[in-house]
């Protein structure tokens, strides 16, 4: 079968040596996907985050199995989204609709392209609990275990390239009908100033950036960040005692 009948090539560049590799099936899934993403009207917000109690956290965490950074910053993404209804919804042209449970989509990079498995009502769990329902459908995601209703009803997503090399940014398009997306690059080591007043200080602390993508006809810029600086306060404070408990809105554990 001649490359044409396979691609129709650029103007002016038959003559250059090539070869066509067909799309699969998955990538053109994907393909369409993207496209009717790149049509929504998005912003994206982004704060840094000091991991110094995140980190801190998991390496005194004891009994039971230890959670992982991706899973305690999971548990207090959901957990954060309760005050802000609104990101975990989906828009039509006539009303916001609000989903009741949280059901997490997780992007997972595999060699035939990103996939992104759903954790179902991911407020039910503690960080240790999230952290292997997210390995779970990950492992599965890479060993091509999942059904279709493993794909699908996810309300609220997370990116995470920062697993994948030393992203610095983690915008990215949404994952259409959601119109939400928190995005996790790496996490580096840089300067921070700690204390106030005449105890300011410089030290060299772990953090994270997240991004949060959002869809700007159902959200304005102000919730974004005010979300973000939620999370950010969320991380910088929370005990293991927090981390262990679900994040569902009629737990004991509120402030």
């Amino acid at each position: 079968m001649s490359t044409e009948m396979l691609a129709a090539l650029p103007q002016a560049y038959a003559a250059i040596p090539h070869t066509v590799q067909r799309h699969t099936p998955r990538r053109r899934a994907v393909a369409k996907a993207m496209t009717m993403a790149a049509q929504v009207p998005t912003l994206t917000a982004d704060v840094r985050v000091d991991l110094t109690a995140v980190l801190a956290v998991r390496r005194e965490w004891a009994g039971g199995a230890r959670p992982s950074v991706l899973g305690l910053i999971a548990w207090a993404a959901v957990r954060t989204l309760r005050e802000f209804p609104a990101l975990n919804a989906s828009w039509s042209d006539s009303a916001l609709i609000a989903w009741n449970p949280v059901n997490l989509g997780i992007a997972v990079d595999t060699p035939k392209g990103v996939v992104v498995p759903v954790v179902t009502d991911a407020a039910q769990y503690g960080a240790p609990e999230l952290t292997a329902a997210i390995a779970a459908a990950a492992e599965k995601t890479r060993g091509r275990g999942l059904d279709l209703a493993d794909l699908e009803g996810g309300t609220f997503t997370i990116s995470n390239p920062g697993a994948v090399g030393p992203s610095v940014r983690a915008e990215a398009l949404l994952n259409t009908p959601q119109v939400a997306l928190l995005g996790l690059p790496g996490i580096i080591r840089q300067p921070v100033v700690v204390g106030t007043g005449d105890r300011e200080r410089v030290e060299i602390r772990s953090t994270i950036t997240p991004s949060l993508t959002f869809d700007h006809r159902a959200i304005d810029g102000g919730d974004a960040v005010r979300y973000l600086v939620a999370l950010r306060d969320l991380l910088e404070s929370a005990d293991d005692a927090a981390y262990r408990s679900p994040g569902r809105k009629d737990d004991h554990h509120d402030d």
